[in-house]
């Protein structure tokens, strides 16, 4: 077999009589040699289509691989070339570490679903509603001072669109800020709505005579900053072409994604029945 080259012209696969396929060279069987001698090429292409037909796999692992995660060598065939790629079984963005957890791929994030995700902040205090980010405000004189959520925000299964994957966004500082002043403004307004007794009233009401006197008026000043940081979201939203152009763009992404997604398990799912080619040792 010294100096033969494998090629699609002089390679076949033979099945013996228990249907074992082995791929030979000029009617002999391809060595551990010659079969690394095979060009690496990927076989899936980016947008989760075949590079060209695959043969099969051979549970060899020329590469002293065969620690990593289970994946299989396949060959396979590009016009006249005949060459190898090695590929998971499972793809980048469905697997695990040992605790059973998804690795970071699983999450999608992406500037459409952050800005998909400022978007529904704004319509909701828009509308006078809650906002979904986690705020701190409430009660806290320095609530601005306090940071707001972790970096990422899980959108909930209704308004993400999917249930195969987790989409996560990062709102930027002006839907922060605006949702942090409407929660604190709404925590002013529901004091100021808190049935007391009349020495509750009295010790609140010079407690806020001092504080007006030093600081101004909460409510007001609150409501002015509200207003302030929903006019930048609201610009930002409509640089953006608006809430439905944001939502579409962002509607659109997801079924790209999840097609993808659904492409690549299921071309794992074609290779997954290949027949497995022996080579002599």
């Amino acid at each position: 077999m010294a100096g033969k080259q494998l090629t699609t012209q002089n390679a076949t696969i033979t099945t013996a009589t228990v249907e074992v396929k082995t791929l030979t060279i000029s009617g002999k069987q391809v060595t551990l040699a010659v079969f690394r001698q095979l060009k690496k090429a990927p076989l899936i292409a980016d947008d989760g289509s075949l590079n060209g037909e695959p043969w099969g796999i051979v549970n060899y692992h020329p590469d002293k691989c065969g620690d990593e995660d289970e994946h299989w060598h396949v060959v396979w065939q590009r016009g006249p070339e005949l060459l190898r790629a090695t590929i998971p079984v499972v793809p980048d963005f469905n697997r695990r570490n040992y605790n059973g957890n998804y690795y970071p791929q699983h999450t999608h994030k992406s500037q459409a679903a952050n800005r998909y995700l400022e978007a529904l902040v704004y319509m909701g205090l828009k509308a006078g509603g809650d906002t979904i980010l986690p705020v701190r405000g409430p009660g806290y004189s320095d609530y601005r001072k306090w940071p707001t959520y972790e970096p990422g925000l899980a959108l909930p299964a209704e308004l993400a669109g999917t249930t195969d994957f987790p989409v996560v966004a990062v709102a930027g500082a002006a839907a922060v800020d605006a949702a942090e002043h409407a929660a604190h403004l709404r925590y002013l307004r529901q004091e100021a709505e808190k049935p007391l007794t009349p020495d509750e009233e009295r010790r609140r009401d010079e407690w806020k005579e001092a504080h007006r006197a030093m600081y101004g008026d909460d409510t007001e000043r609150t409501q002015a900053l509200l207003g302030e940081t929903l006019g930048k979201l609201r610009s930002r939203v409509e640089e953006w072409g608006g809430f439905d152009a944001v939502t579409d763009a962002f509607t659109q992404e997801i079924a790209e994604v999840e097609a993808y997604r659904q492409k690549q398990l299921a071309v794992r799912e074609e290779l997954s029945a290949l027949p497995q080619l022996f080579i002599a040792v």
